[in-house]
């Protein structure tokens, strides 16, 4: 509750959902979501997640986007990117997925790592929450 629902960390900037209405858990899946949030975006990068599904926008004249292993950060362009998911995976893979952005190289990478998925969904399980979290682990959907 106490965090912002922007962050600006040194030269991008980071949201859970749109920067354009944060507050409302908006997705951004298409080029027209992501034009959205372009108008409010003052950063030349910007990480998102919600949808938790890895892909990137990038705005030149106009906006194009899709999946993503590797981006570099040309100077005049801007990047909305969804960094997908350590938990709950919707792009079909169920590894955990984060990317790195090195700043000084301008360069945003995306990795993969495999985790225990049974510890995953036994502690999903006890915590009470609903069976098809804990099943939708195996197949990242």
């Amino acid at each position: 509750r106490d965090l912002r629902y922007i962050r600006l960390v040194d030269s991008f900037s980071i949201v859970h959902s749109t920067m354009d209405t944060p507050r409302y858990w908006g997705y951004v899946q298409t080029e027209h979501d992501a034009e959205m949030s372009f108008n409010y975006q003052n950063t030349p990068v910007c990480f998102h997640g919600h949808t938790h599904v890895p892909i990137a926008f990038e705005k030149n004249v106009k906006v194009k986007g899709g999946v993503y292993d590797e981006i570099k950060v040309e100077k005049g362009r801007q990047y909305f990117v969804n960094v997908g998911s350590v938990g709950q995976p919707r792009d079909g893979d169920p590894r955990a997925a984060y990317v790195v952005y090195d700043t000084e190289e301008g360069i945003i990478k995306l990795h993969r790592l495999n985790y225990d998925l049974e510890i995953a969904q036994e502690k999903i399980r006890a915590a009470g929450l609903p069976d098809r979290l804990a099943e939708r682990l195996a197949v990242g959907k």
